[in-house]
């Protein structure tokens, strides 16, 4: 029984459409984004200097997920809830495959992502680290990853 995670094109495309009008638009486009996409269910702009929220709109969704960007100069960070349209299916045959439809929007068009729990069968080896050098340089510094594993996380054979 494999599990496959996939993510549906037509609520990502209109969440990366959206992104993309509030960071062009600024504060002023973002009540009109939150109201005119089904995608979107609350939105942020945070000027990282200041540490104060420059626009907001809508409510975040309970268990929404947030596509977060930041501009080229590092000072604003632009944050946006959406419905989940990054899921996981258990695929028993085939033809199961066909049938896999988004949660949010019900559309039968997702395509398989590669999923990072894949990536590591067995928790024996190191788990990957994730890249920080594309961090705006002011959040660089403020982010930390210790090497602290949790009890439940360790491999059995070293508890």
């Amino acid at each position: 029984m494999p599990l496959f995670e996939y993510e549906c094109v037509p609520c990502r495309t209109s969440a990366e459409k959206a992104i993309s009008n509030i960071m062009k638009g600024g504060g002023k486009s973002v009540p009109k984004t939150v109201k005119d996409n089904s995608v979107v269910r609350s939105a942020q702009i945070i000027d990282l200097q200041k540490g104060k929220i420059e626009a907001e709109a809508g409510k975040p969704a309970e268990n929404g997920q947030d596509i977060i960007r930041y501009s080229e100069d590092g000072s604003t960070m632009f944050v946006m809830n959406t419905d989940v349209f990054r899921f996981s299916e258990l695929i028993y045959e085939k033809g199961d495959e066909k049938r896999v439809k988004c949660p949010s929007c019900g559309s039968k068009k997702a395509k398989k992502v590669v999923s990072s729990f894949s990536f590591t069968s067995d928790l024996s080896t190191d788990m990957p680290k994730p890249d920080l050098s594309n961090l705006p340089p002011e959040i660089r510094g403020k982010v930390q990853i210790g090497e602290y594993i949790e009890e439940k996380d360790r491999p059995k054979k070293n508890r």
